[in-house]
């Protein structure tokens, strides 16, 4: 075999060392590179109807108009007052698309508001109205009609005209909407504006980001590839130093010497990088088909594709060509030297006595091994140091590392594939508060500004703040539907402050908003890398009203029995009140009607037991997922007095009444005017009315008739009088007072049923209003309490009587008592209590019907993509370690391989195999402490320097180096113990050979793992 062939081919055990290395570090990075970009694909497909490439831009009017195009639709937008409050008013041109095509979902339109004939525009108006508009130029006059339903590009709040008011009115900005078609793969985000629908592009984005973070993964590796390929190429030369010194004398020149052992270098590396492309596809497919065995939720298929492969190329390309410069450089003193001073340069055989120097300085001087070892040590630990943060603060995102996030957890939609797919009540989350669990309902927001993802949340700032312990630090909270907070860590990636506006898209719907910075806030880890818009403003464009993404609590919600012992939880499925009848008649069937609410996402039975005096009646009630059904049970009222229904926590009270017993409504006016006529209703306890009752004020006396009503003159001097009402043996009564200038007022009732329930349970005012006097009465009523204002001016007929029945909004999220009031002229009327109760049992069976997790939404949003990114990244650390103890190896290799002859001659002068691997250790631990330190110092730095330049940024998360002390111990511990792992694997081979073969014999000597050159004479083939 010529020498050409013996360079480049015979390869010794430092050599498949080096190729094992290489697989190893290439396998870390080409598996990486295959599961981000499968990754990618399964997101494409995943958000596949969210497809589009539709951008809106705002442009202030300050810089004039924008420029027109084919392809893209101005919006002129003005801000302007009316009657106090602000307002923004949007101009539709007459040549705008009614849909804009690629700023459209696949289920939801990008569709822009149409104005009716005859009217100015639309607005948040319930009927046609005349609003008066002040803005910049001029007041004007508009005529608008409610918001056209179902369309919700733009924000219901805002007002929708034409162009050419919003010019009269004056123009301060224009949206630019550019709905050209585009790419929406991996380089498709837009470097300016925002997407109309933003959340694939939010996941393109930041898997962007993450695959950047990879480059520098990659130029690491590649320094792991230099370091190894120089040490053992230079180990190489030296054991070859007397056949180069031969080839060279008889006619070989230095470059080609050199060029050889830059091959022999590049092949090596070729040989490890194909090797590792095969390990790194295997290991993840494994690792995936390992995790769906398991039940991991991962659904990726590993796959290559051309643009993986275009990756993958590059960085086996920046691992060859660094293993070819470290073949150059460890060549190159062989190939540059003169013949003659090559070969027969063997080290010293050990230290030559005790030290003159203090004892310190013999413990920390090495025996075997040189200082020199320090550097590239340092180098190769410093790489896995960096790797190593970057991999936990990238788990710091997807997981819950380190932990809770703030010891709060998230509760979605059991079932759900993604969080983005979850819709749960936003009720619920009242119900968790009114057990004491600190609750806010959130609406995941994916977005993307001017080619940075970002994640903003819909939510109540109050609520979540008191979940996450946000502390706001400037500004103010958010009042009104355009405003929002924003976490210190997002205001800096976005570069905005309190008081800018910020354009926000729809999520998975098309949209455009712009809201008002406010306030600027604190919160713990990735929680501070939010923008906070408000709840309804944030469900037009995601989850729809009174829906949400998840709800977030602080602490875990516990199962309970209910009174039963039966876990009121199993089937989502709970009581939420009691009602009935508040007045029976002796003997009569009491129906009493129990409420049950399914909060789960499956069809439910719930049996309910009502039990009233002693008897025990049990209904069993279906219903629907997230519905409310009633069951009814009928029990008799035996017994006269009060007592009280109870199904699990709510009771509802039973008056039983005589049969016969008969009353004058306490309603009816205690004043009247002298002389008036009044309308006296006879009625029985159970407000039947009493027909052919005896009615009597003051000496005359009337019947009722059909309706159980008698029109009684009243006495015409002043005076306290009594009515009574007779009618067989019963008799009722009613004290009445005359005076003079008494104004006639109407009487009302109001009822609430049921009287209790909880925060979820939906009551029903009943409201009853008569005008008992002889004369028309016009008044202004209202009925007010939580969730209910209303004022109408009513017109009442001489006697006439009127019901109705409502159930108000919401407004009933704590436990306790809460006053509803009927007026009349801004004067209380009468008044009704309604109590929410506190249940556990309904806040643990929200709790579990969901699907409950430890941390932010991102890490279960990360989870749903990635499947369990905490496996994904745990073994990218492993394989990251197996490339340190590879690259430590070959450092130290060559020290002890430098230091052979000692190590020889020791053994040979009765030094044992243990006392001479106990002094290598020794040696090492000196080199490896210092060099530890030093690479943890300089990976420390090295991510404070990424962090201030802006590169630690993913998925619109800011992530922090600052590193906790109980990392950086295990970061150094680590290092410690891959260092002297490593140097282990490369004494054994020295320790296991006889002494002989490590001394110089001849011209030559022999190492245990060489396999020399033939030192044949040269030939040229």
């Amino acid at each position: 075999m010529g020498y050409r062939n013996a360079l480049l081919f015979r390869w010794s055990r430092r050599d498949r060392l080096t190729v094992v290395v290489v697989a190893v570090t290439a396998a870390f990075l080409i598996g990486t590179v295959l599961l981000l970009f499968t990754a990618v694909t399964y997101s494409e497909t995943f958000a596949e109807p969210l497809a589009n490439s539709g951008t809106v831009t705002y442009h202030d009017a300050e810089h004039g108009p924008p420029e027109p195009g084919e392809d893209i639709t101005v919006l002129p937008t003005a801000t302007a007052t009316t009657d106090g409050t602000d307002l923004r008013l949007v101009g539709i041109p007459p040549d705008a698309p009614r849909v804009l095509i690629e700023g459209s979902a696949q289920w939801q339109e990008g569709r822009l508001p149409t104005l009716p004939d005859g009217v100015d525009g639309r607005g948040p108006v319930s009927q046609q109205q005349t609003r008066t508009v002040s803005g910049s130029n001029s007041t004007v006059s508009l005529t608008v009609v409610p918001q056209q339903r179902g369309t919700t590009f733009l924000s219901n709040q805002w007002y929708a005209t034409n162009a050419s008011t919003a010019q009269r009115v004056g123009v301060t900005g224009y949206f630019v909407i550019n709905h050209s078609p585009s790419g929406t793969g991996l380089g498709s985000l837009p470097s300016e504006g925002a997407p109309l629908v933003s959340a694939l592009l939010y996941v393109l984005g930041g898997l962007e980001q993450v695959l950047w973070a990879l480059g520098i993964a990659a130029a690491a590796g590649g320094l792991l590839v230099l370091i190894v390929v120089y040490n053992v190429t230079r180990m190489s030369v030296r054991d070859r130093l007397d056949a180069i010194r031969v080839i060279r004398s008889t006619g070989a020149s230095g470059w080609r010497v050199g060029l050889l052992f830059t091959l022999r270098a590049g092949l090596l590396v070729t040989t490890g990088v194909v090797l590792g492309y095969a390990v790194g596809l295997i290991l993840i497919k494994a690792l995936v088909n390992v995790a769906i065995f398991v039940g991991l939720p991962i659904a990726l298929d590993i796959t290559v594709t051309g643009q993986s492969a275009t990756v993958v190329a590059g960085v086996a390309g920046i691992f060859v060509l660094m293993g070819l410069v470290a073949g150059a450089l460890a060549a190159y003193p062989a190939a540059t030297r003169p013949p003659a001073s090559l070969g027969n340069r063997h080290t010293r055989s050990g230290q030559s006595g005790q030290s003159t120097l203090a004892t310190l300085r013999s413990w920390v001087t090495p025996t075997f091994l040189s200082w020199r070892s320090v550097v590239p040590t340092a180098a190769t630990l410093t790489v896995f140091g960096i790797t190593f943060l970057l991999v936990v603060s990238l788990a710091g995102l997807a997981s819950p590392l380190g932990g809770e996030a703030g010891g709060t957890g998230t509760i979605t939609e059991a079932g759900a594939p993604h969080p983005l797919n979850s819709r749960l009540d936003a009720e619920y989350a009242s119900a968790l508060s009114a057990d004491g669990t600190p609750a806010s309902p959130e609406i995941i927001y994916a977005q993307v500004s001017d080619g940075q993802p970002y994640m903003a949340h819909g939510a109540k700032y109050d609520a979540f703040a008191n979940v996450t312990g946000a502390t706001l630090v400037e500004g103010q909270r958010p009042q009104r539907h355009d405003e929002a907070v924003i976490g210190s860590d997002l205001a800096q990636t976005l570069d905005v402050e309190v008081g800018d506006e910020l354009t926000v898209s729809g999520s998975v719907k098309p949209g455009v908003r712009r809201v008002t910075i406010v306030g600027r806030y604190d919160a713990p880890r990735t929680l501070d890398d939010l923008l906070i818009l408000p709840l309804d403003s944030a469900a037009d464009l995601a989850t729809g009203p009174g829906q949400v993404h998840m709800i977030r609590v602080k602490g875990p919600v516990s199962e309970i029995d209910d009174a039963d012992g039966v876990a009121a939880n199993q089937s989502g499925a709970v009581v939420t009140g009691l009602s009935g009848p508040r007045r029976v008649t002796k003997g009569d069937t009491v129906n009493l009607t129990v409420a049950v609410r399914n909060v789960g996402n499956e069809r439910a039975d719930r049996e309910v037991t009502v039990r009233y005096q002693g008897d025990r009646r049990t209904t069993t009630v279906a219903v629907p997922p997230g519905q409310e059904r009633t069951g009814t049970v009928s029990v008799t009222a035996s017994e006269l007095g009060t007592a009280n229904a109870t199904a699990g926590e709510y009771t509802h009270p039973v008056t039983v009444v005589s049969p016969n017993a008969i009353e004058i409504p306490s309603q009816l006016p205690s004043q009247a005017p002298p002389g008036s006529g009044l309308s006296v209703p006879v009625v029985t306890k159970t407000g039947e009315r009493v027909s052919n009752a005896t009615v009597t004020v003051n000496g005359p006396s009337l019947r009722t008739g059909s309706s159980g009503v008698a029109v009684v003159p009243l006495p015409r001097e002043p005076g306290n009088y009594t009515i009574t009402a007779r009618s067989g043996n019963q008799t009722a009564t009613h004290d009445i007072q005359i005076v003079r200038g008494t104004e006639r007022e109407l009487y009302g009732e109001l009822s609430i049923a049921p009287s209790s329930g909880s925060v979820l349970t939906t009551p029903t005012l009943r409201v009853g209003l008569a005008n008992p006097w002889q004369e028309p009465l016009t008044r202004n009523v209202g009925v007010i309490g939580p969730g209910v204002s209303r004022n109408r001016t009513v017109y009442m007929p001489p006697g006439n009587v009127t019901q109705t029945r409502f159930s108000p909004d919401g407004g009933r999220s704590q436990p306790g008592t809460y006053t509803y009031r009927m007026t009349v002229n801004g004067t209380t009327l009468t008044t009704a209590d309604y109590e929410v109760t506190g249940d556990r049992r309904l806040a643990s069976a929200v709790a579990s019907s969901g699907s409950y997790a430890s941390g932010t939404p991102i890490e279960r949003s990360v989870e749903g993509v990635f499947g369990n990114v905490q496996l994904i990244l745990g073994v990218l650390v492993v394989l990251s370690a197996l490339s340190t103890v590879g690259s430590t190896t070959a450092t130290f290799a060559q020290g002890v391989h430098a230091r052979r002859q000692a190590i020889g001659i020791h053994r040979s002068t009765g030094a044992t195999q243990w006392g001479v691997l106990r002094t290598i250790l020794a040696d090492i631990a000196r080199i490896a402490i210092p060099a530890t330190g030093l690479a943890l110092g300089l990976s420390v730095l090295a991510l404070q320097l990424l962090e201030r330049a802006g590169w630690l940024v993913f998925f619109g998360f800011r992530l922090s180096a600052r590193t906790p002390p109980a990392i950086l111990t295990a970061i150094f511990v680590g290092g410690v113990s891959l260092a002297l792992f490593g140097a282990l694997v490369a004494t054994v081979p020295y320790l296991t050979a006889s002494p002989v073969s490590l001394l110089p014999s001849g011209d030559r000597t022999r190492t245990p793992d060489d396999e020399s050159v033939d030192e044949r004479q040269p030939s040229d083939d």
